[in-house]
């Protein structure tokens, strides 16, 4: 408390900032949220309570996306949207990340966790994670004049606002029903 009120007297952001970061840090920690742990526990003990948390905040988050877009819209403000290209860069990178998760035993959520837990081991998963991001931004320019890249894609700009929310919405249902099926068969519940 007393570092929230000097730090409140430097910068009222820097303190809400911190307190933010802390409430989060909080969250994740007490929540155990892991994607890793999402995917892996399915598999390993049945359970499928973080995977269907994971797919109720990716439809949150698109609902929520949605929402801002439509506002957006509808009162003339310009949105620029960051739709990358994929090449195969992202796809070698992608498959080096999920094997960097599975060797450290969680994804950078987890292992950032663990660290403020302070778990030894994790530093170093840490520090793979950091020297592994820094090799990929430097890399990436060499990665995409190599192999080329495809133009990324953005379904409302296909198919619509509309039905992309709906095949999106009933993905995700479909998704958290096999989840709970799943549970139900392995655990026999």
């Amino acid at each position: 408390m007393l570092l929230i009120t000097l730090l409140s007297q430097i910068s009222f952001r820097l303190t809400l900032i911190l307190v933010l970061g802390t409430c989060l840090g909080f969250v994740l920690q007490k929540s155990r949220f892991c994607l890793v742990s999402a995917l892996r526990d399915p598999i390993l003990i049945g359970m499928t309570q973080l995977t269907r948390a994971f797919l109720l905040l990716l439809g949150i988050s698109i609902l929520g996306f949605a929402l801002v877009s439509w506002g957006a819209a509808v009162k003339n403000i310009p949105v620029t949207l960051n739709v990358f290209p994929m090449g195969v860069h992202t796809v070698v990178g992608g498959l080096l990340f999920g094997i960097g998760m599975v060797l450290a035993g969680g994804c950078s959520t987890g292992i950032i966790i663990r660290v403020g837990e302070g778990f030894a081991m994790q530093m170093l998963a840490f520090f793979g994670l950091a020297v592994g991001a820094v090799l990929g931004e430097r890399s990436s320019v060499n990665w995409r004049n190599t192999f080329g890249e495809w133009p990324g894609i953005f379904l409302p700009d296909i198919f619509g606002w509309i039905p992309t929310l709906i095949v999106e919405i009933i993905v995700l249902l479909t998704l958290w029903q096999m989840a709970r099926w799943w549970q139900k068969k392995q655990l026999g519940e």
